[in-house]
């Protein structure tokens, strides 16, 4: 699903974020409105800055009548009724706002009565909340970390800027495991695998834990994946074979996943690599690391398997393969079908 107006919209939000103003709540209810559609209609899970920012904005002109507005950004999914704080609601006081619902012939007025009980939260504890939104969204932009400017740019499509952005904030401090962990996924993100493989290096170099580890192995695999994408077959399949070696004394449970992604990754390696011979290789060592490996955990590897089968043409495999799809489909099934019913 495409959102065509998404970067537009969202540069519509940030431009309002700096320049504030009593006439523009209506173009900011609208905002809301359609921040909720697209995560309704596009975004199954996860809560960014584009919805709380507009939720934000909204909630600072303390309108009790925007209470069900904010509601229903708040229930879209599981993480934005955790995500989306209950206070966006009560920025017109509490006791107005219990009033306004309490009138309400809405569906969900008793549920929210029971949510915003007066006896559960206090004007004070809403305004220290909207103290704390003020200083995440600053009214002034020589406020905001550069950071929060590369996202900003990713969003509205600007990567080369995003790009510099966040690599001026990763050399303004230490080179620590969560810096270049940022710094690594946005480049990725943004395109720029060559430089996210580089800095995936250089977390593999500095990680602290024993080279056979899953932490090792974890910085290795996510190492495989960028040089997988990069086209850069060797350096992919050298961080496996070491992502392997470094589970090699690392119980299966409880890293059978771990496991399962180093097999995962060779059957992937087999379609891009150079030659016939070294395919079939790959094919091998993970055909026989899969062997004895519990039906449930077969989910995610089995279609890469299979298109590994088919790009040698190796019909025995591709079978047996499917066999095991088709039983794990089974098992799925009898999982989600109700038992016989009781009798009395």
């Amino acid at each position: 699903m495409t959102d065509r107006n998404g970067a537009a919209r969202f540069g519509v939000l940030w431009a309002l974020q700096y320049d504030r103003r009593p006439e523009d709540l209506p173009l900011l209810r609208f905002l809301l409105q359609e921040q909720a559609t697209f995560y309704r209609e596009a975004v199954p899970m996860g809560l960014a800055p584009d919805l709380t920012l507009a939720g934000f904005l909204v909630a600072e002109h303390r309108q009790v009548e925007d209470v069900w507005l904010h509601w229903t950004a708040k229930n879209i999914s599981f993480d934005t009724a955790l995500g989306y704080h209950l206070y966006h609601l009560l920025t017109g006081g509490i006791a107005a706002t219990v009033e306004v619902v309490r009138a309400s012939s809405h569906p969900e007025r008793d549920r929210l009565l029971k949510d915003i009980t007066p006896s559960r939260h206090t004007d004070t504890a809403v305004e220290e909340w909207l103290e704390e939104q003020r200083r995440i969204f600053p009214a002034d932009p020589a406020e905001e970390s550069l950071k929060t400017w590369a996202y900003h740019a990713a969003r509205l499509g600007e990567r080369e800027a995003s790009r510099l952005f966040m690599t001026e904030w990763a050399a303004g401090g230490p080179r620590t495991d969560d810096t270049l962990n940022t710094l690594q996924f946005h480049l990725a993100h943004l395109g720029y695998l060559t430089e996210a493989v580089a800095v995936q290096k250089e977390a593999v170099a500095i990680c602290q834990s024993p080279p056979e580890s899953s932490l090792k192995a974890s910085k290795l695999l996510q190492l495989v994946k960028l040089e997988r994408q990069a086209g850069n077959f060797a350096g992919a399949l050298q961080s496996l074979e070491a992502a392997g070696q470094a589970l090699s004394a690392v119980p299966d449970w409880p890293w059978m996943g771990m496991w399962i992604a180093v097999v995962k990754e060779y059957f992937l390696l087999v379609p891009v690599a150079p030659d016939k011979n070294t395919s079939r290789r790959l094919l091998a060592e993970a055909d026989e690391q899969l062997r004895g490996v519990p039906q449930k955990w077969l989910n995610g590897v089995i279609d890469p398997a299979i298109t590994a089968a088919e790009h040698l043409n190796d019909t025995d495999k591709r079978s047996r393969y499917q066999s095991l799809q088709a039983a794990g489909r089974h098992q799925q099934d009898q999982q989600r079908s109700p038992g016989p019913a009781a009798t009395s």
